[in-house]
C-alpha cells in the first residue's frame, strides 16, 4: 500500500497558463513512493490564483496595440471563457491526484475557537485573522484520517502555524520536501508482523525497528528495504507487503566497482557475470553509476551489444530511464528502445 501524502497550497501553487499543479518535479518524485491528496481548498486556491493572472492578461491583451495589428478579433477575446480553461486544465492534468474536502460542519465551532484564541494554524498576532484557510486544511486532514484504512498520513507543508496544529497529531507526519518524505516513509516497515519476517529471514541477527534504515523501489518495482545491524547491512525484498528474497550489499558492491572502472572486455563480461543475480537489490545510485558507466566507460560500450551486457544494461535502464540524462540517455535510448 502506496502512502498518502496531501499537500498545502505553498507546494503546488501554479500561475502558469498550461499546466494546473505547480511543483510539478517534486509531485512526479512523490508519485515513485506516494499517491498525491490535495484539499479542495488548495484547488479552490490554485483556481483563484489563475483565475486573476488570467484575467489580467486578458486585460492587457485586450488594451496591447498588437491586438489589433496582427488582427486578432476582439470579440473572440472578450467571449474568451476563463472559467472554462481553467477547468479544462484540471480535466487534462497528468499528475493524478485525489481531491478532499471538509464535510462535517460540527467543527466549526472548533474553528472559532482557535481563531478567538490565536491558537495553530492561525496566526499568533494581534493584528490579524490569517489562518481561515489552513484551518480548512487542518480539519480535512483530521477527516481524511478517520476515512482511511492506514490512519497515517503525511503532509507536505511549507507554512509554520499550519505545521505547528499538525505536529500535535502524532499520525501525522509534516515534511517539506520528498528527501523528508523518503526519509520518514520508513515506519510503514515498523509494524510487528515485518519485523517479525525479517527475524525468520535473517536468522543471524535479531531485527528491530530502528535497524529498518531506508527503503527503494527496485527493477521490478518491488520494495528493497535495507536493515543494520551494527555494521552489517542486509537488503530484503518486499512484494505486498511479503518478504520475497534477501541478500548482502557486501556480496556484489566491489563487483558493481570492478565494472564502473573495468579496464578491459574480460574484466567487464566478468563483472557482469557476478552480477546478474542480484540485479534486483540495487539502489538508484548503484543503477545510475552503471548506466553512466555504460557511456562514458569504452570497455562497456564497445561491447553493449554483446549478449550478456545487453540483457544485464537493458533491463536496468528501461526500468530506471528517468535517472539519466543528456548523452547517456541518448546512447541508451538508440540501444535499448
Amino acid at each position: 500500500m502506496k502512502e498518502k501524502v496531501i499537500f498545502d497550497t505553498n507546494i503546488v501553487h501554479n500561475t502558469d497558463a498550461n499546466k494546473f499543479l505547480g511543483g510539478r518535479a517534486e509531485l512526479e518524485r512523490f508519485l515513485q513512493d506516494a499517491d498525491i491528496v490535495i484539499p479542495e481548498t488548495v484547488i479552490q486556491e490554485i483556481k483563484r490564483q489563475k483565475r486573476r493572472k488570467l484575467t489580467s492578461n486578458k486585460d492587457k491583451f485586450l488594451t496591447n496595440p498588437f491586438h489589433k495589428l496582427v488582427g486578432v478579433n476582439e470579440d473572440d477575446t472578450k467571449a474568451f471563457s476563463i472559467e472554462n480553461y481553467i477547468q479544462k486544465l484540471i480535466d487534462d492534468e497528468d499528475i493524478p491526484f485525489e481531491t478532499i474536502d471538509l464535510k462535517d460542519n460540527n467543527v466549526l465551532p472548533q474553528i472559532k475557537e482557535l481563531a478567538l484564541h490565536k491558537r495553530a494554524p492561525f496566526e499568533s498576532g494581534e493584528n490579524t485573522d490569517k489562518g481561515f484557510k489552513d484551518a480548512l486544511i487542518y480539519f480535512s486532514v483530521l477527516e481524511y484520517l478517520q476515512e482511511i484504512p492506514n490512519k497515517n498520513v503525511f503532509v507536505c507543508a511549507k507554512d509554520g502555524r499550519l505545521k505547528e496544529a499538525l505536529n500535535n497529531h502524532q499520525n501525522i507526519v509534516v515534511v517539506e520536501t520528498y528527501e523528508e518524505f523518503k526519509q520518514q516513509s520508513i515506519s510503514q516497515f515498523f509494524d510487528d508482523y515485518f519485523i517479525e519476517k525479517v527475524n525468520a529471514e535473517l536468522v543471524e541477527v535479531e531485527i528491530k525497528k530502528e535497524h529498518i534504515i531506508e527503503y527503494w523501489h527496485n527493477i521490478d518495482d518491488n520494495q528493497n528495504v535495507l536493515i543494520k545491524v551494527d555494521d552489517e547491512e542486509n537488503i530484503v525484498e518486499v512484494d505486498s507487503g511479503e518478504i520475497i528474497s534477501s541478500s548482502k550489499p557486501e556480496l556484489y558492491n566491489s563487483n558493481i566497482e570492478q565494472l564502473v572502472l573495468s579496464g578491459n572486455f574480460e574484466t567487464t563480461h566478468s563483472s557482469i557475470e557476478h552480477l546478474v543475480p542480484f540485479v534486483n537489490y540495487f539502489s538508484d545510485d548503484e543503477i545510475l553509476k552503471i548506466l553512466n558507466a555504460s557511456f562514458t566507460n569504452e570497455q562497456i560500450k564497445w561491447i553493449i551489444e554483446d549478449e550478456d551486457v545487453k540483457e544485464f544494461i537493458g533491463p536496468l535502464y528501461k526500468a530506471k530511464s528517468e535517472l539519466v540524462e543528456n548523452d547517456v540517455a541518448e546512447f541508451l535510448k538508440e540501444n535499448f528502445e
